[in-house]
C-alpha cells in the first residue's frame, strides 16, 4: 500500500475535509509491456464510475497522484497510469523531449488497458468510466476518445484539440474541456474551431475558455498555477461528472429529486 500523508495533509487545505485517501500502486499487461499505475479507491461502494487520470510531460508525479486522490474523494474510483516507465520530467527540455518521444499508439493502448482495469477491479465489469487529462495528458483523453475508447465521459485541461467536422466524427463521449486564452500551446482560436466542429456534428460538448490565463493553471508545482481558476475548475468539473458520470449517491439523489413529494394519509 502507497500512503502519502503529507501530499494528502496539503490537498485537505484545498478540498473540503474528509477521509483520507489510500492509494495503491497496480500493474497490467499491454501486450508484452507490464505498466505500472496509481489506483486510489473512494470509500463505499465498490462499483463506483471509474476515471483514467492522465499526467502532464511531467509524468506520473505527485501532483497528478493528487488529482486522482481528490476524485476518489468526490466518489470515483481513480486511476493514473505511468506512460514514461517509472521516468520523471526534472525540467522543460527534459519533459518535452520525454512527450515528443511518446508513441502515440502505445499510449492509446495504455490508457485502454487502464479502462479495462476499472472494470476487472472488485468484479465491477459495468462499471462507467471517463478519463480526465491534463496537458499532454489532455490531448491523449482526447485521442481515446477519438479512437473508440469504451468512455463514457471526456474531460480536457488544455489539451491540444481538432478542428474539423470530420476529425471529431468518431467521438461518441460527451466532453467538458478548459483552456486558457493565452495558451501558446492551444490557441484560443483552434478552441473554438474545435467546439463549433463537435456542435455541428450534434456532439455534446463544453468548452471553457479562461481569459487571459495560459498553459498549466490546474497545476500547484507550476509558476502558471491559478489558485481561484484551479478552484473554479475544480467545481465545475464535479457538478458535471454528477450529470454525465453519476455516481451511485448523485443518483439516488437526483432520483429523489424528481420523485413527486409524499402525501399523508
Amino acid at each position: 500500500m502507497r500512503m502519502r500523508p503529507v501530499h494528502a495533509l496539503f490537498l485537505l487545505v484545498l478540498v473540503p475535509a474528509g477521509p483520507l485517501a489510500a492509494g495503491e500502486t497496480v500493474s497490467y499487461q499491454v501486450g508484452r509491456e507490464t505498466v505500472q499505475a496509481y489506483v486510489v479507491r473512494p470509500p463505499g461502494s465498490a462499483d463506483a464510475p471509474g476515471l483514467v487520470v492522465l499526467h502532464e510531460m511531467w509524468g506520473l508525479n505527485d501532483q497528478i497522484m493528487g488529482a486522482a486522490d481528490r476524485l476518489s474523494r468526490m466518489g470515483y474510483v481513480a486511476i493514473a497510469p505511468d506512460l514514461y516507465r517509472g521516468r520523471l520530467g526534472a525540467d522543460p527540455g527534459l519533459a518535452e523531449d520525454m512527450m515528443r518521444a511518446l508513441d502515440p499508439d502505445r499510449s492509446l493502448a495504455i490508457v485502454k488497458g487502464a479502462i479495462d482495469q476499472l472494470r476487472k477491479l472488485d468484479g465491477a465489469s459495468g462499471r462507467q468510466v471517463g478519463t480526465v487529462g491534463f496537458g499532454m495528458g489532455g490531448r491523449i483523453a482526447l485521442e481515446a476518445a477519438l479512437h473508440g475508447a469504451d468512455v463514457q465521459a471526456t474531460i480536457i485541461f488544455y489539451g491540444k484539440v481538432e478542428t474539423t467536422p470530420e476529425a471529431v466524427a468518431p467521438i461518441r463521449s460527451p466532453i467538458l474541456g478548459f483552456f486558457g486564452s493565452r495558451d501558446p500551446g492551444v490557441r484560443k482560436q483552434d478552441v473554438a474551431k474545435f467546439e463549433a466542429a463537435m456542435k455541428q456534428s450534434g456532439k455534446d460538448v463544453r468548452i471553457i475558455m479562461n481569459e487571459g490565463i495560459g498553459h498549466g493553471f490546474m497545476n500547484e508545482e507550476r509558476a502558471d498555477f491559478e489558485p481561484e481558476m484551479s478552484k473554479d475548475s475544480w467545481a465545475i468539473m464535479n457538478k458535471w461528472l454528477a450529470v454525465k458520470l453519476p455516481t451511485a449517491a448523485r443518483a439516488e439523489e437526483a432520483a429523489g429529486a424528481s420523485s413527486p413529494p409524499a402525501t399523508g394519509p
